[in-house]
């Protein structure tokens, strides 16, 4: 495969090509070209994660309610599973009632996403995102 530049035209809507430049500008990128380049960047690294057959890594980054009655516990129990291995957790609080978590996942996707659902599901978790860092 070459690394040789290829130039192509896209039509979009003017509203939509509008907010693409608000949000290139705001985000500090020098060029349209390389905001782009990294949207599809963010898309295929999506599409080779959920698809590979090696482990892959991912960071859950979520939010709760720590006075949820049982919820502390649950997310010790569901991060202790078999089939995947957290490499590694910080817990901050952010408040009285709020802490905020990342969790560092390895494991098989469809394991990875099984534990992202978990957790997003449970009572009190009010953010459960997942940040799809690459394949091992």
């Amino acid at each position: 495969m070459s690394d040789e530049t290829i130039r192509f035209t896209v039509s979009l809507p003017e509203s939509l090509f509008k907010e693409i430049e608000l949000d290139q500008k705001e985000r500090g990128y020098q060029s349209r070209s390389e905001y782009i380049r990294d949207l599809f960047r963010d898309r295929i690294v999506d599409k080779q994660w959920n698809s590979s057959k090696d482990d892959v890594v991912g960071v859950l980054t979520l939010v709760f309610d720590h006075h949820q009655k049982g919820l502390s516990e649950t997310l010790i129990e569901i991060q202790h599973n078999d089939f995947i291995h957290v490499l590694c957790s910080t817990h901050v609080h952010v408040d009285h009632h709020n802490c905020l978590e990342t969790i560092i996942i390895k494991g098989q996707a469809t394991a990875v996403n099984e534990i992202v659902n978990k957790i997003s599901s449970l009572k009190g978790v009010k953010v459960a995102r997942l940040s799809r860092a690459g394949i091992v």
